[in-house]
């Protein structure tokens, strides 16, 4: 073992070559690099547009009335009617809510409603609502 003397060359720092480096670097006696990482924060999510919010009051409001009419009248609506007007409401509430909805998808489930739901006079202001909602969200807006 050889002492470290005059001609014994130490290394108390830091070399680099050969490129470019990034992050924390430390030398010396008793030198600590740390490097955190952390995630910028999420943006909040935007608030809808007034016709996408008013599009799901509508269809919403339709989804009420729609329950309310099965319980108290039964026989009104025939049952395949009923579910397929319940489960296209769903679907286009849930599409609705998306950022951004998808028109084609909307259109498809909103026109099931009107054809299951056309004909019942006690629902017509609620269907004719969540169209006139999809038209101001995509054709005027």
């Amino acid at each position: 073992m050889v002492p470290d003397g005059p001609s014994t060359p130490h290394n108390e720092g830091v070399q680099i070559s050969g490129g470019t480096q990034y992050g924390p670097i430390a030398g010396g006696p008793g030198a600590r690099a740390v490097a955190r990482h952390t995630h910028p924060a999420a943006a909040p999510p935007a608030d809808p547009p007034p016709a996408q919010t008013e599009l799901l009051r509508a269809v919403a409001a339709l989804r009420r009335d729609l329950a309310t009419l099965i319980a108290e009248r039964p026989g009104e609506l025939a049952p395949d009617a009923a579910q397929d007007a319940e489960h296209s409401l769903a679907q286009a509430e849930s599409e609705a809510g998306r950022t951004p909805p998808r028109q084609g998808t909307l259109r498809r489930r909103i026109q099931t409603v009107a054809d299951a739901l056309g004909g019942v006079g006690a629902l017509a202001a609620g269907v004719a609502a969540v169209q006139t909602a999809f038209d101001s969200l995509f054709i005027t807006g």
